[in-house]
């Protein structure tokens, strides 16, 4: 069974140090945070915009022997650096989109962690240009996340290993609903849930995926009517995971737009 741990307290920052070993006689904060909250209030683009640290110290946690142990970033801009014990695991470019690094190997019974984050103007992350502060920091948190050896793929275009689309047929009041998973490790078999129904598909390529149809389709509607749906997968070895969706179809109108 995966577990899934917080880290967002005792966290110690600083705006310059030249390395993680540096940056940890900075002050204590908490997460989320930005070292932006006061100077990217005003709208001026007079923020400051620059290389800061983020270090934590943290115990090994309690695993079984096959266990991977991975950290989990959803928002962390804009460009962000991990150490593990002073050692660099990976590289991410761009604040907006969540990433996690597998750090099994890395991990000691005591652990330094060091994100090195910046938000200078440049060339290589996107968005460029826009009407709002790049605000830079550890903005959304961050998880230790405990999985079994065989486990939904936490690697893949930092999605959680399951994908959901749905497709709305107004005239018959119905939705197609394609469920896909994605497994690291052996797996032969993984079993979607959707609206009460169960799927059991084969794994081929360490990719599985099924079809559901679900009758007189309640449409997601905004905040009128914001009904979702789970999806759910779970593999042979009790590793389970889900996700929520919503059924709309978007149509355009010449004269009034989507609706």
């Amino acid at each position: 069974m995966r577990n899934i741990l917080s880290l967002n307290e005792h966290w110690k920052f600083v705006k310059s140090a030249p390395n993680a070993d540096a940056a940890a006689t900075g002050e204590i904060i908490s997460l989320p945070h930005t070292w932006n909250a006061i100077d990217g209030q005003d709208g001026g683009n007079d923020y400051y915009r620059g290389t800061c640290w983020y270090v934590k110290e943290f115990a090994k946690p309690q695993m079984n022997p096959s266990d991977h142990v991975y950290l989990e970033f959803p928002g962390a801009a804009m460009t962000a650096d991990v150490y593990v014990n002073n050692e660099k695991v990976t590289h991410h470019e761009g604040g907006y989109s969540a990433f996690r690094v597998d750090i099994t190997q890395k991990l000691q019974e005591h652990n330094l962690l060091a994100v090195s984050l910046n938000n200078d103007d440049n060339l290589t992350v996107y968005p460029q240009k826009a009407d709002f502060t790049f605000y830079g920091g550890l903005y959304r948190g961050v998880r230790m996340m405990i999985v079994p050896q065989t486990h939904f793929s936490l690697d893949y275009c930092g999605a959680p290993g399951i994908k959901v689309t749905p497709a709305v047929n107004l005239e018959t009041q119905t939705a197609m609903v394609t469920v896909e998973a994605w497994v690291t490790g052996s797996a032969s078999l993984v079993s979607f849930t959707v609206n009460g129904q169960t799927i059991t598909s084969p794994l081929q390529n360490q990719y599985a995926k099924a079809v559901f149809t679900i009758e007189n389709v309640h449409l997601w509607d905004g905040i009128k009517d914001p009904y979702l749906y789970t999806a759910a997968a779970s593999l042979e070895n009790g590793d389970q995971i889900s996700t929520r969706f919503g059924c709309r179809e978007f149509r355009i109108d010449p004269q009034n737009g989507f609706f």
